[in-house]
């Protein structure tokens, strides 16, 4: 007679063959009472019949469970325990079979994900509640956010309490940026002296030059936006190559021309 301890810790053992609670009681019933019909095996467990078939022909397929006959009876019978180890080998040999497979799959799915890294993702926004929605992506830029953009004329669409909201948020988030914009505003007036808290470096274009467009990067994210007869649309392209070429090439050159607030009239 199993002690209390004993039975617990084989049941934990028979969990490991994915086997639920009436499955476990069904094969210890049937180690102790030896071949029982299933009917005889519901009325020792105080179970429907029915759920005991049900739970006994998911244990045959299992392995643990053998069915023999007696006459016209048909007899379920725990297999012997010695057995368990077989079916713990075919387990490891299943096992061995799927990383075996499991590793020639990953290298096409990698190299899948390889291929398609190099065809751009494309997102497209309207509205100004579709601009806030890029602005708010931006904020999981791992690096330096970097901004081309009339920040006077969208600092009146978005409202300038939201950008600056904004600019305290990504702040928070330890995200530094670099913002180039065309002329030294109202808005520009008000965000300026609180550049270090905001984390932003800010440079001008000349104040002759006007634009309704501009361009936002993060990641390996580009977001072009542009305000045409007073509506706003935001298109934001994620493609590695693309942004490396913005970041590196196009912004770094803007920004090397560009004017520090310093040298401003």
């Amino acid at each position: 007679m199993l002690s209390k301890a004993e039975e617990r810790f084989i049941r934990e053992q028979l969990r490991a063959f994915d086997c639920t609670e009436r499955e476990v009681d069904i094969y210890l019933a049937l180690v102790q009472r030896g071949g029982s019909s299933v009917q005889e095996i519901a009325d020792v467990l105080s179970q429907n019949r029915i759920t005991v078939h049900s739970a006994s022909a998911q244990m045959l397929r299992k392995g643990l469970l053998v069915e023999t006959r007696r006459g016209k009876r048909r007899l379920l019978t725990a297999t012997e325990p010695d057995e368990l180890f077989r079916l713990v080998k075919i387990k490891q040999q299943e096992l061995e079979l799927m990383q075996l497979n499991l590793g020639y799959a990953v290298g096409l799915l990698r190299r899948e994900q390889k291929a398609n890294s190099s065809r751009p993702g494309v997102q497209f926004h309207e509205g100004v509640e579709g601009f806030k929605r890029m602005l708010e992506m931006s904020l999981a830029a791992k690096g330096e956010f970097l901004g081309l953009i009339d920040v006077e004329l969208f600092s009146r669409l978005l409202s300038a309490e939201y950008l600056l909201s904004f600019f305290r948020r990504r702040a928070e988030k330890g995200i530094s940026s670099r913002l180039v914009w065309p002329s030294r505003g109202a808005f520009a007036k008000e965000s300026l002296p609180q550049a270090k808290e905001y984390r932003i470096s800010v440079r001008f274009l000349p104040a002759d030059q006007e634009w309704r467009s501009g361009f936002i990067s993060w990641n390996n994210c580009i977001s072009l936006k542009s305000f045409t007869a007073g509506k706003v649309t935001c298109t934001i392209i994620e493609n590695e190559d693309i942004a490396f070429f913005y970041r590196n090439y196009i912004f770094e050159t803007v920004w090397k021309n560009a004017i520090p607030p310093t040298r401003m009239r």
